[in-house]
């Protein structure tokens, strides 16, 4: 097992890995990681976290944790990275749970504490009967109490985390803590509560961009027609996708359903529900599959409140495809907001050099430096606005 797990991360990340090397020293990231995670379980049949890269950080660790029936953490709080552990950040990842998609934002910032992150539960509900964002914040701060019994507390979310720390940081009031740090990466809402005007604005861009797509492919397509037939076998040969990648994991996490026209109006107790959100792609290994469904229908039943403390808000300037600009959606329940602009669009802005520009400007709130004005280079017209 040992050696096929190291030689499938030698295929994955594309470089010479042996059995005790850190493979997120290495450079595994979030893509990697679940590609690697996929090919794992269809070898063997048995499926990883998403996150057992930073408990178990080599090959080897990983194997011996397979042996010791160990393959699904249970881990509330991770450590991802080492620092003052009086003066933590707890973090929220966006997506389904896994830090690796924050690992280039945590190694830029310098805040000089230790940096937690929260992961989601899984509370094995029937679909029918999912559970809600106030069921896993409450699961949240028991848990963050364990790491840090006092406040003053430092917080942030990464999209749908950043959801997870604004009502972290609500549910810490409540109970007279303090908030010294509220950070929010460019949360989404969900379709059911944008407001109209706005949801049928990127309605209609949505339905534009894809029409033009399918205008090119058909294009493209009458080209092809247009050559002799040696080139046409070779272009689908190019195309053609390697057999059975996904059958396997078919039957249960089929593709996407819908459009995304009508998934406003869809109920976000169905069972079905979330086959039908434009962040569906299917062909998930069981557990990751099982996290996303419940993930996605705790979306689907947020409905956002006004929080009156002080938090920073960083939106990115070119937006997402799929949601609506976030500012827009977000500044009525924001009162006390400080709008900061992040370089990129919703998925690059924690990548790379995008990230490093975003953690100098977090290092500035998490010293209580004050940033000069209420809004950091104004937000640029967004795709998404």
């Amino acid at each position: 097992m040992l050696a096929t797990l190291t030689g499938l991360c030698q295929q994955t990340m594309r470089t010479a890995i042996a059995a005790d090397d850190d493979l997120v020293a290495k450079g595994l990231n979030a893509n990697k990681a679940l590609a690697l995670i996929k090919q794992f379980w269809m070898q063997t049949g048995i499926e990883l976290d998403v996150n057992v890269f930073y408990l178990n950080r080599t090959p080897r660790a990983i194997v011996e944790a397979i042996g010791q029936g160990c393959v699904q953490p249970t881990d509330k709080i991770l450590l991802l990275r080492e620092g003052d552990g009086t003066r933590p950040l707890f973090l929220f990842a966006g997506g389904v749970n896994c830090f690796l998609e924050t690992q280039d934002l945590v190694d830029a910032l310098t805040f000089e504490g230790a940096i937690y992150g929260i992961t989601l539960t899984d509370f094995g509900r029937p679909a029918g009967s999912p559970p809600e964002v106030a069921d896993e914040v409450e699961c949240a701060y028991r848990a963050m109490k364990t790491i840090q019994p006092e406040g003053p507390y430092r917080l942030a979310g990464y999209s749908f985390g950043g959801v997870l720390a604004l009502e972290l940081a609500r549910r810490a009031r409540v109970d007279g803590d303090v908030i010294e740090a509220l950070m929010l990466l460019d949360p989404p809402q969900n379709d059911h509560s944008w407001p109209l005007l706005l949801w049928a604005g990127l309605m209609r861009r949505t339905i534009t961009r894809q029409v033009k797509s399918v205008l090119g492919k058909l294009a493209g397509r009458a080209l092809r027609r247009g050559k002799p037939s040696a080139e046409r076998q070779g272009d689908a040969g190019a195309e053609a996708p390697r057999p059975g990648l996904d059958a396997s994991a078919a039957h249960h996490s089929p593709p996407r359903r819908g459009h995304q026209l009508f998934f406003r109006f869809r109920n976000p107790r169905h069972p079905d529900y979330p086959l039908y959100a434009p962040q569906w792609a299917g062909g998930y290994t069981p557990a990751y599959d099982a996290c996303a469904r419940q993930l996605l229908q705790m979306k689907g039943l947020y409905r956002p409140s006004v929080y009156d403390g002080p938090l920073v808000f960083f939106a990115s300037t070119s937006g997402s495809p799929i949601d609506c600009n976030a500012r827009r959606i977000w500044k009525a329940y924001l009162p006390e907001a400080r709008w900061v602009s992040a370089s990129g669009n919703h998925l690059s802005m924690i990548v790379a050099r995008k990230a490093r520009k975003l953690a100098a400007v977090m290092d500035m709130h998490l010293r209580l430096i004050p940033i000069s004005t209420s809004e950091t280079s104004a937000p640029a017209k967004s795709a998404a606005a």
